[in-house]
């Protein structure tokens, strides 16, 4: 498995303000600071433009071992949801990597229901890199959010539709 990685976050205030996740089997380093963008390797990233989600790549991350029955079917239900709506959808860990995916425009979204405060990092490559990111109530993400959905402007508002349906 390629997309494993090594990330480190700060966070200021209850702010992510800096994030910084490297993949050594690709030798990418993706970095993100507060109000001054995100870079994959020195390069600046913008997350995709995409419109639809009809054409859309998208991913979400498996519920841990140990779960409840109830998130683990929460996970399951959004997984078909999404696959109705949606080109292509991942089920994989580490979750950082389809965060890093959606900041370089290489995946349009990806949302998530727990242990959301460990992707703060990710989240904020996909905010400097131009995406939207909230609650799966459509509130702004924080780190004390519970859930959060991570995606490109042109499909954030349909995404969040089909999740909460």
């Amino acid at each position: 498995m390629t997309d494993w990685n090594i990330g480190v976050s700060l966070i200021r205030d209850g702010r992510p303000v800096l994030g910084v996740l490297y993949f050594p089997l690709l030798d990418e380093m993706f970095t993100a600071t507060e109000g001054g963008g995100a870079f994959l390797n020195g390069v600046p990233l913008r997350v995709s433009d995409k419109q639809s989600l009809e054409g859309a790549l998208t991913g979400t991350g498996q519920a841990q071992p140990g779960t409840t029955v109830a998130l683990a079917d929460r996970v399951g239900a959004s997984f078909a949801m999404m696959s109705k709506a949606a080109l292509y959808v991942r089920v994989s860990v580490p979750v950082s990597h389809q965060l890093a995916q959606v900041a370089a425009g290489r995946m349009d979204l990806h949302w998530q229901f727990d242990n959301v405060r460990a992707h703060a990092g990710g989240v904020l490559l996909v905010l400097e890199a131009g995406g939207v990111v909230t609650d799966l109530d459509g509130k702004p993400w924080t780190i004390a959010s519970e859930s959060y959905l991570a995606a490109a402007p042109g499909v954030h508002a349909a995404a969040l539709e089909v999740l909460t349906a």
